[in-house]
Parts: structure tokens; C-alpha cells; sequence
């Protein structure tokens, strides 16, 4: 694929570089600034929002540079699938309530999903 072709796909390149980002284990700030982009630039090629096509050429030149990846590998890449065996019960008591330590654990692991939230 030739990477003049890269802008007119855009969503599917900011999907793969979400995929490549978040396996390799940086957060969008850390990985902004070890490609010299600013974060908000980051968060438009991200959602695929920037217009101007010679700013994303150059934006994504400094972000395979830095992901080690050519245009073909980036639109080829797949990101290792972790699957989670999960088992769910309906048999829990109609009237359980969660103890007071239970509901402060409860808060502060829905605060770090949260935070995730805004990293990735």
C-alpha cells in the first residue's frame, strides 16, 4: 500500500495505532512524547479527526519510526487477542448487601478503571 493512501483511511490507521500502542504497553502521554507529538495531535490521529493530510503524514511518520513498523505492517498488524474464560451466577441472595470494606474496594477499583479510561 502506498502511504499517500494512509489518509483516506485514517479510522482504520488510528485503530491500529490504539492496538499497537496500548500492547506495547504505553500510555498515550509516555508514547506522545517519545514520538515529539503533543498529546491533543496523539488524540486526533487517535480518532482519526485530522483533516490536513500533510499533518498526518508527518505524524505518522514519527509514530512508525518510533513503533518500529512500515505503513503495510501497521495496516496488516494484529494485536494479540487474550481471551478471559468467565463464569457468571444468578444464585446470590435477593437481599445481599456488600459489606462496608466490600463497597471502599469496590470504589477505588471503579477509580482505577476510570483512570484507564482516560490513558487509554
Amino acid at each position: 500500500m502506498k502511504f499517500d493512501e494512509l489518509f483516506e483511511q485514517r479510522q482504520l490507521v488510528a485503530k491500529k495505532i490504539k492496538e499497537c500502542i496500548r500492547e506495547r504497553g504505553y500510555t498515550k502521554v509516555s508514547f506522545a512524547k517519545k514520538a515529539y507529538i503533543s498529546r491533543p495531535t496523539l488524540d486526533r490521529l487517535l480518532n482519526g479527526s485530522i483533516d490536513n493530510k500533510s499533518t498526518f503524514d508527518r505524524h505518522l511518520q514519527k509514530i512508525l519510526s518510533v513503533l518500529n513498523l512500515s505503513a503495510d505492517e501497521l495496516l496488516f498488524y494484529n494485536h494479540n487477542l487474550k481471551t478471559v474464560d468467565a463464569v457468571c451466577s444468578e444464585n446470590s441472595p435477593t437481599d445481599y448487601k456488600m459489606s462496608e470494606k466490600a463497597q471502599k474496594q469496590y470504589g477505588l477499583l471503579m477509580d482505577i478503571i476510570d483512570l484507564c479510561e482516560i490513558y487509554y
